[in-house]
């Protein structure tokens, strides 16, 4: 099971990269949409490293930093987004509606700042970054002997966030579905349509739910 989601994994870093390469031969992607992308390359190969089934795990302290890295260059993104539309510049990521586009900044923060938490607290829930991952039934059983505990309700509170997500992301994909049968501009255009990176981001958040429970 680790292998597949290793794989799933792999497969959203890959997309990612693929898009950035084939913009290049044709010109580039704006810095927004660019950023973006390399955030999401990163996440992805980031979360496929702590799943490989017999590889070392990297040390708690360099995974921590790895991925609160990524969560506030999130949030400085997004704070960048919202300063820009306040002075009336038009922003778009690029890979979603323009309505909420923004929206997925402060998603990306949520879920970095998340693994974060999955990597501090493995006792409430997460994973036991020490050796193999404790089964699912276990982590339940350890939030609630701990319920009462600090870490084991940021925990919860986490998984809420990332399953109600989860729940909008998958929504919002069955909207766009119908318009990306559409898309016309080949690879680039396939790579970057709305519907497929909302694809993405629910695939990255489910992951993140299940890396949190397992």
């Amino acid at each position: 099971m680790y292998w597949f989601f290793t794989l799933i994994l792999l497969a959203l870093a890959a997309r990612a990269v693929a898009r950035l390469v084939l913009a290049r031969a044709s010109g580039g992607l704006p810095d927004a949409v660019r950023h973006a992308e390399l955030a999401h390359a990163a996440m992805g190969l980031g979360m496929a490293i702590l799943l490989v089934p017999g590889l070392p795990r990297p040390p708690t302290a360099l995974s921590v930093s790895f991925f609160a890295a990524l969560a506030a260059f999130a949030v400085f993104a997004w704070v960048r987004g919202v300063t820009a539309r306040w002075r009336g510049r038009t922003t778009n990521c690029g890979c979603a509606p323009k309505n909420s586009a923004h929206l997925l900044d402060p998603h990306h923060a949520i879920v970095g700042a998340a693994m974060v938490v999955m990597l501090l607290y493995p006792a409430a829930g997460g994973m036991d970054m020490g050796g193999a991952s404790a089964g699912g039934m276990a982590g339940m059983a350890g939030m609630t002997g701990a319920a009462t505990g600090s870490p084991a309700v940021t925990v919860l509170v986490f998984l809420g966030y990332v399953w109600l997500s989860a729940l909008v992301l998958g929504y919002g994909m069955t909207r766009l579905l119908p318009a990306a049968a559409e898309v016309d501009g080949g690879a680039l255009a396939l790579l970057g349509s709305p519907a497929t990176v909302y694809g993405c981001e629910l695939a990255m958040t489910v992951l993140t739910g299940l890396m949190l429970l397992s």
